[in-house]
């Protein structure tokens, strides 16, 4: 970025932005609830809808992107922001004042009636600013400001669909655990009721039975927790998606999530040039250089010029009639900044430390965002490999289980030996049902990292044209406030 305005859109093109966003604003204000048309903001009134029976996962997006309240706050953001290059601008309209007064005075001796004196002033003054330095700089910073508040926009948004997966996932996995459990509980009975049958023939001692009630009760319990478990979740996800908290509901099986085929550094990369809060941070840089240069312009003369007109009205109680007189004036005036106590000097040095914070926030974050696109790849091949170790796992647990159930009936094997089998069925299964939805969760997750997570549907939801994506930046060293450059910075990548 070589120049203050390289990058930014022009003012006519803003302006057309600003007022889409308001209109936007209103026809979201003014739909039905449960309207899922509009999804670039909220409708609180929407809240409190019936669930459908059955939810997918797009539908559960949709509805989040249309009715979350966090969005609605942020696209509010994003119209109050948009309104600060139109009022730098606004230092160079013209001012129209007028001023009215009225007195009245009077004076006399002792048994001489009072001299009263009545008068009345009207003025209109017109002035108009004809160079003011620090127009442009405050305009670019207000342009980068509103570009700050589009990107927490569709971070916003994006993280709100995060959160809809997440719960999501939630309530599939605590499904799958219902239906371990309800066969474990299954299985648990047939056990019982086989030491039972063998027990009345004698073949084995009452310590098989009480053995076997014994894991049976403990199924009917962990089966009581998960459905409870299930419910919560499903609690969370209603109120997530603005549904009454005490909607019954089954979602549905989501295809898998196809895990991105780049390597480690090219997702890192990927991450840097696209995230959101990367890419506001990298503009909060050049725009703390254009309030540096604001500042800078304050010590620059500025010119106005000025008109005025007025009229004055007086009347005395020993004379007749009205005495008017009218008055104009017109002039220009220079004015040239020459000590301001060192208020200035203070603003220059607090603007370079803030260009200073600024790029230190930068790379801070873009190590952040290293460590999360590594922790989230490495998740996901974790996960990846464990899966087929415990489906593996599963086929053999459940293998293991139906030999040794064969052989108690043949009188060939101990119920304790049969129950340890039954357990181990029941903790492979469990760990696979969670292993499945952490693994899917956890796809979402890395492509979240690198701002590729249902990428169409949230630029769709943002309605904002994306920002050009600026080049994986370079480690930026901390610059030294008596160093900061003078004019408007270049960031490195841009």
């Amino acid at each position: 970025m070589g120049s203050a305005g390289a990058g930014l859109p022009g003012f006519p093109a803003m302006a057309i932005y600003r007022f889409s966003l308001l209109f936007l604003a209103v026809l979201t204000a003014l739909s039905p609830a449960g309207d899922g048309a509009l999804s670039g903001g909220a409708d609180p009134s929407s809240g409190g809808a019936a669930a459908p029976s059955r939810l997918t996962l797009e539908q559960a997006y949709d509805r989040a992107l249309a009715t979350d309240q966090s969005i609605a706050l942020a696209l509010q953001a994003v119209v109050q922001a948009d309104l600060q290059p139109a009022r730098a601008l606004t230092r160079l309209t013209p001012r129209l004042n007028g001023t009215l007064s009225a007195d009245q005075n009077g004076s006399g001796d002792s048994g001489i009636d009072f001299d009263r004196n009545n008068g009345g002033r009207t003025r209109l003054s017109l002035s108009q600013p004809l160079l003011d330095p620090t127009v442009g700089p405050a305009y670019r910073a207000g342009l980068l400001s509103a570009q700050e508040s589009r990107l927490d926009y569709r971070a916003t948004v994006r993280d709100t669909a995060l959160a809809v997966a997440s719960a999501y996932y939630e309530v599939l996995r605590q499904q799958a655990l219902v239906s371990v459990n309800k066969e474990s509980l299954r299985l648990a009975e047939e056990q019982k009721k086989l030491a039972e049958e063998r027990l009345s023939v004698g073949e084995v001692i009452r310590t098989d039975v009480l053995t076997a009630d014994v894991t049976l009760q403990r199924a009917k319990r962990t089966l009581v927790e998960s459905e409870n478990a299930l419910k919560l979740a499903r609690t969370i996800l209603a109120n997530i998606l603005n549904y009454d908290p005490g909607s019954t509901f089954e979602v549905v099986e989501p295809a898998g999530y196809a895990l991105s085929g780049k390597s480690l550094p090219e997702l890192r990369d990927r991450a840097r040039r696209q995230r959101d809060d990367l890419q506001r941070l990298l503009t909060a840089v050049v725009r703390r250089g254009e309030n540096l240069n604001e500042t800078r312009a304050s010590y620059l003369p500025s010119i106005s010029a000025s008109v005025s007109a007025g009229r004055n009205v007086s009347s005395n109680s020993n004379t007749d009639g009205i005495n008017g007189e009218t008055d104009y004036s017109a002039g220009l005036s220079v004015s040239i900044p020459l000590f301001t106590g060192g208020e200035k000097a203070l603003d220059l040095k607090r603007d370079e430390a803030e260009i200073a914070k600024a790029k230190l926030d930068y790379e801070r974050a873009a190590k952040t965002s290293d460590e999360e696109v590594t922790s989230a790849w490495l998740e996901t091949r974790t996960l990846e490999q464990t899966l087929i170790s415990l489906r593996a796992e599963v086929k053999s647990a459940e293998e293991n289980y139906s030999l040794l159930q064969q052989q108690y009936r043949l009188g060939e094997s101990k119920s304790l030996d049969v129950l340890q089998a039954l357990t181990d069925l029941n903790t492979s299964r469990t760990d696979l049902a969670v292993s499945l939805y952490q693994f899917q969760l956890a796809s979402r997750q890395l492509a979240v990292r690198t701002a590729d997570f249902e990428r169409s549907r949230i630029e769709k939801a943002a309605a904002l044209t994306r920002p050009e994506p600026a080049p994986a930046a370079p480690r930026i060293k901390p610059v030294p406030a008596s160093t900061a450059p003078p004019g408007l910075l270049k960031v490195p990548g841009n």
